[in-house]
């Protein structure tokens, strides 16, 4: 907790220093008859701003007191009117001077208790921010009133803006008078006001709290203002010594100068002494423009075209933090140094302006050696700016008529190129340029990486740029760069421009796009790493000199193993000679030859390989692949002892069917016979009894005698068709062109008796040629004819429909009838032996026929099948492969 001692030693220790800083400086000032002009000058600002600071002191002070709850008031009766009249009294040579409307109205007569000397001062803040705040030609009002006994009230307003003048000290002063007020029980509120400026409302209790000592206060003739040195320093931070005559003085010291080959600073601040300082600390070396407002400044930078300018944040008309903005929206005026003078430590602020656009960001208080070594720096800068500016323009005229071809070659090149100054920004891009970061030239050249890439690229590159500036030494180096489908692989060469005494004014560099070569060479080695076979690169020597993990799993050795020895000590005795014969045809030149050895394993087991390779390259290299075939020899091995004892096999079975097909012949034959004999009796002693017996029988025992001569006829009939049967599969096939369309038509002609009484039309589609046994098909034809006409019998007009197309096995046959059809549930039984779906007595026939056409065409390589609907008829179709070309 801090004591009233405390305060008072804090009181006592600034105030002394303060004293012996006022004292000898006004007594200087008044007897001091010796002084020059300069010197009564400089010891006049020394004692006003010495002043002005002993003033704040007492404010933070009264501060620091309220806020610990040491700050006791001296209640004395008064009579407000008067006093606010009193103080306001003082201001009025000061607005008279700056032109400024200044009213103050206070009819009421209000008595108040208060502490005087606390509430002179909120009046005498209140009136300095107003005259601060208030532009010259404005206006400000003072109004008090109230009702007596109950609370008083003090509005003070001022037109203008707080942009329109400088405010030093303003927060402190108005802070100082809401704990004042507060401390009285009273209250501050603030509004702005139409005309831009702002309204401050004060309330207090016209009597002090219960209890308290109130003192009779002397009439105002009789009575001086308390606050005798907040009043003097106010009134002298408002009015300094002839203001007019220091801005010409100044102005004329700034400008009369007419040197122009030294660089203009143009200085812009509102203070006279704090002006005239900067003036004077630079107009040795540089030719000064003053400015004291911020539109001021503006318009002498944009007809001046100063090389630097230092100008403060709080000025009338423009601050200077505008300032600076519309300073960079100037295009002539881009890249004049910016440095901003600030009362404010304010990391915010600083930051704020660096953005926008200012090169530095100075806090008072500072040298004036600091200034000059600021501005210097920042002008040197200018200066490497410009000469590289400058020679860039003597490279253009050297150039000359060149340039035009220099320009065709440069956009002609696929690769990207460019050219960037010590700085990094662009002075030369080509169309690759353009086109990989898609931006017109016009946005690339004057702009820096850091302005065109990510931060992190951008550092990579400048990072490059640096290093080859460094060592002025062409580098190759790989870099990334952004495309639209995710960052590029680049090769970059880049080199330095040198001038005649060799330091590096400039940057060449020529970048090619090898992102499709890294992404080949990546999946060249991930295929290389994870394929499972063996893939190698071997000399001629002999030796491998890279191995992918195949052969470490195939073979069991380590990579660093088969690296460190010849690969023929692993290539089994018998297969050496042959594998060195291979290795000199590969050296020579052979393309791709495969061949295979054996290569022992790490646990002494052999492995059979096959090996593909490529001619050698001209370095001696051989680029090969292997497969481990082991398996596939053993199972050859096992195939070739399996074939040999299934020829002995084949042979054995061979001899067998052709022993069963003699014995089936002999079989055949007596079938034949002895079947045949027996029915030819039957039907001949059948014809005997009819011709003895005619007429002496009746009806019904010539019908027994018919039934025995058609079963005879048919059982002979089958018979002949089984032995046919029977030899179809050991005719031998004689195969020969044949044209369908006369085939199918004779065959159509041997039908006739069995159409005769019949309406049967035949269409015949398309028929090309066919390559097979003319009998058989022959036979094929018959049958499928035959069945057609046979099982339309019962239509009035029966149709058959013949037609052949190429498909793409071969040639496909459709014969197609409108008869009785099927159920394609019994398809699988039609080419069957025996297999009827009709009875006998409905449809004759033996039930071999379809199993004939089955097993003829299945002999010629081909397929049957067929398709039918009961009622509405069937197709029956073959397949014939296709008729070899001529």
């Amino acid at each position: 907790m801090k004591t009233p001692q405390f305060f008072s030693d804090v009181s006592h220790e600034l105030r002394t220093h303060l004293a012996l800083i006022l004292g000898p400086a006004e007594a200087l000032l008044a007897h001091g008859h010796n002084l020059t002009g300069v010197q009564r000058r400089d010891l006049d600002v020394m004692r006003r701003n010495a002043l002005l600071l002993l003033r704040h002191i007492d404010d933070l002070l009264d501060i620091a007191r309220m806020d610990v709850g040491r700050m006791k008031l001296a209640y004395a009766e008064v009579e407000l009117a008067s006093l606010v009249r009193e103080v306001a009294r003082h201001f009025e040579p000061l607005a008279s001077q700056r032109h400024i409307s200044f009213v103050v109205d206070a009819p009421v007569l209000l008595s108040i208790e208060v502490d005087v000397e606390k509430l002179e001062r909120v009046v005498l803040h209140l009136l300095s921010h107003a005259f601060k705040s208030t532009p010259d030609g404005g206006s400000i009002r003072v109004v008090v009133g109230g009702k007596p006994g109950e609370r008083a009230r003090l509005e003070v307003e001022g037109t203008g803006s707080e942009r329109t003048r400088g405010v030093e000290g303003r927060e402190l002063g108005l802070s100082l008078v809401r704990d004042f007020i507060e401390l009285h029980g009273g209250q501050v509120q603030v509004t702005e006001v139409p005309s831009g400026g702002a309204l401050f409302q004060v309330e207090l209790p016209c009597q002090a709290p219960e209890g308290t000592q109130v003192t009779r206060h002397a009439p105002e003739e009789e009575w001086g203002l308390e606050a005798g040195l907040a009043l003097r320093s106010t009134l002298e931070e408002l009015t300094p010594p002839a203001p007019e005559r220091v801005h010409e003085a100044v102005a004329a010291q700034a400008d009369g100068a007419d040197d122009t080959s030294r660089p203009s600073v143009l200085v812009v601040k509102d203070n006279a002494d704090l002006h005239r300082f900067m003036v004077e600390a630079l107009q040795d070396d540089y030719r000064v423009i003053s400015a004291f407002n911020g539109q001021e400044a503006l318009e002498k930078a944009r007809s001046l075209r100063p090389d630097l300018i230092l100008t403060g944040i709080q000025l009338p008309h423009l601050s200077g933090d505008a300032l600076v903005t519309a300073l960079r929206q100037e295009e002539s005026l881009e890249r004049v140094p910016i440095v901003v003078l600030s009362t404010r430590d304010d990391e915010a602020l600083k930051l704020k302006l660096l953005r926008e656009g200012a090169q530095d960001y100075l806090v008072k208080p500072f040298s004036a050696e600091e200034v000059r070594v600021r501005v210097r720096n920042l002008l040197q800068l200018k200066h490497v700016r410009e000469e590289l500016e400058r020679r860039n323009l003597e490279l253009e005229r050297l150039w000359g008529r060149e340039e035009a071809h220099y320009r065709a070659i440069l956009d002609a090149s696929p690769a990207v190129i460019y050219v960037k100054d010590v700085q990094g920004r662009y002075l030369l891009v080509n169309n690759a340029f353009e086109a990989f970061l898609r931006r017109n030239r016009e946005d690339i050249l004057g702009r820096t990486d850091e302005q065109l890439y990510i931060p992190e690229l951008a550092a990579v590159f400048r990072r490059n740029d640096v290093e080859v500036l460094r060592r002025r030494v062409p580098m190759e180096m790989e870099e990334l760069a952004p495309h639209v489908d995710g960052l590029h692989n680049y090769w970059s060469v880049k080199f330095p421009l040198l001038d005649t005494s060799g330091r590096p004014y400039a940057l060449g560099g020529i970048s090619t796009d090898i992102t499709l070569q890294k992404r080949a060479e990546e999946e060249r080695d991930r295929f290389f790493q994870l394929a499972p076979d063996m893939f190698c690169i071997a000399g001629l020597d002999a030796y491998f000199k890279r191995v992918n993990p195949a052969f470490t799993r195939v073979l069991g050795w380590s990579e660093e193993e088969l690296l460190a020895r010849p690969f023929l000590d692993l290539i089994h005795p018998e297969d050496r000679e042959r594998t060195n014969h291979e290795l000199a045809e590969i050296g020579q030149g052979a393309h791709a030859l495969q061949f295979e050895n054996r290569y022992q394993c790490k646990n002494g087991t052999w492995r059979w390989l096959s090996w593909t390779t490529a001619p050698a390259t001209p370095e001696g290299m051989i680029y090969a692949a292997a497969r481990d075939i082991t398996v596939q020899r053993e199972v050859q091995e096992a195939v070739h002892q399996l074939n040999h004892q299934l020829e002995k096999r084949v042979s054995e079975r061979t001899r067998q069917l052709e022993e069963a097909n003699r014995e089936l012949e002999s079989f055949s034959y007596t079938v034949s016979h002895d079947l045949r004999a027996p029915l030819r009796h039957i039907t001949g002693f059948v014809e005997l009894l009819e011709r003895h017996a005619r007429g002496s029988l009746d009806a019904k025992a010539q019908g027994y005698v018919r039934t025995i001569a058609s079963s005879a006829q048919r059982g002979g009939q089958l018979v002949d068709d089984l032995l046919a049967f029977s030899r179809m599969g050991r005719v031998e096939m004689r195969q020969s062109r044949i044209e369908l369309e006369p085939l199918v038509a004779e065959v159509w002609e041997e039908l006739a008796p069995e159409r005769e009484g019949r309406q049967v039309v035949l269409q015949m589609g398309p028929m090309p040629e066919a390559r097979g046994d003319p009998a058989m098909l022959r036979l094929v034809f018959k049958n499928l004819l035959g069945n057609a006409v046979k099982y339309t019998r019962p239509r009035p007009e029966a149709r058959v429909e013949i037609a052949a197309e190429q498909g793409e096995g071969g040639l496909v046959v459709h014969v197609k009838d409108n008869g009785v059809g099927f159920d394609m549930a019994y398809e699988d039984k039609l080419f069957g032996v025996f297999q009827r779906l009709h009875r006998a007595s409905e449809f004759e026939g033996t039930g071999i026929g379809l199993a004939h056409v089955r097993r003829i065409i299945t002999r010629h390589g081909g397929r049957t099948w067929a398709v039918g609907t009961v009622g509405q008829g069937a197709t029956f179709s073959f397949s014939l492969p296709a008729a070899p070309s001529a």
